[in-house]
């Protein structure tokens, strides 16, 4: 369509695959916003590819949602990240502070959000080279962060039956037929009252280490009002890395606790399918089982016996 800032095409997800890191297709778009927020523009730069066009433009970061022609709606991501994102600010929880949302109506309809540009090294990547203070350190902020964060808030974000999500999760057809029927099984045991505001989604790129070693929290389109423990999946296997010993440190004297808190995770989380077939990928074996198995090896994991 002449005469649009946006002119490349979007029929399906995998024409948004194709486009959402392009500087060249998003700079007139970036401009726009820009300019109709009185906001200073910059030439855009890259940052860490996730779901959606993220980009630096100076001290800003300009992210600019999927429009509906892919294939999904973006309005309760937008929603989502716009509400968790002011929420946690408000509460203390370190987050880049929001600058501007809204929509822009071009050859799609594309939502926005621009944040401030928070620098930092990716936590991920810094635990693996950090000396043993460092971790512990980091660690004692991490969950001093989280207990600013997962407090009650309803009404914040819209009322989701998770377990039924999770019952229905098509990543479960990644496992095997028994594990998957095992998840199922511990499913309908788990309390899910009293929910509180969780990221849903602190991984190692989700997370940034200031030169301070501050901590600064990213990325809040899968915030979920949930039990406090359904960041454990991420935080474990993403973060941490299945590190036993970063286990050990952010569990203290609660071992047993943690493992079936982590275990509640792998039942509920979106991804906990995810999570169980990329650890048994990294870690060299055969597809876990059973829930059994992966107890077993969470015992071994944490106690460092491998």
């Amino acid at each position: 369509m002449s005469g649009c800032l946006f002119q490349e095409t979007i029929a399906n997800w995998q024409d948004w695959g194709r486009v959402f890191q392009s500087i060249p297709a998003f700079s007139p778009l970036a401009r726009e916003i820009c300019r109709r927020e009185g906001l200073p523009w910059c030439p855009l730069s890259p940052l860490t590819p996730g779901t959606n066009g993220v980009f630096r433009c100076g001290e800003l970061v300009l992210k600019i949602f999927f429009p509906k022609e892919s294939g999904l709606d973006p309005e309760p991501d937008f929603r989502t990240e716009t509400a968790a994102c002011c929420q946690a600010a408000a509460w203390g929880v370190p987050t880049p502070q929001p600058v501007a949302q809204g929509v822009l109506r071009d050859k799609y309809t594309f939502h926005y959000l621009v944040t401030a540009y928070s620098p930092g090294e990716e936590a991920g990547d810094w635990l693996a080279d950090a000396s043993p203070a460092q971790r512990e350190r980091f660690v004692e902020q991490l969950k001093e962060l989280l207990s600013r964060l997962n407090r009650p808030a309803s009404g914040l974000l819209p009322n989701r039956d998770l377990g039924q999500e999770a019952e229905e999760n098509p990543r479960l057809q990644k496992l095997p037929p028994r594990l998957g029927g095992d998840l199922l099984t511990r499913l309908e045991t788990l309390d899910l009252g009293n929910p509180v505001l969780v990221h849903g989604d602190l991984t190692g790129e989700n997370l940034l280490v200031g030169e301070n070693s501050g901590l600064t929290v990213i990325d809040w389109a899968d915030a979920h009002l949930a039990p406090a423990w359904y960041e454990l999946g991420p935080l474990a296997f993403e973060l941490f890395r299945g590190n036993g010993r970063l286990w050990q440190l952010f569990a203290g004297e609660h071992r047993e606790e943690f493992l079936e808190r982590l275990l509640d995770c792998l039942c509920l989380h979106d991804f906990g399918p995810d999570f169980l077939v990329q650890w048994a990928q990294r870690l060299g074996r055969v597809p876990f089982a059973s829930l059994e198995e992966v107890r077993e090896q969470l015992e071994v994991t944490f106690d460092g016996e491998t």
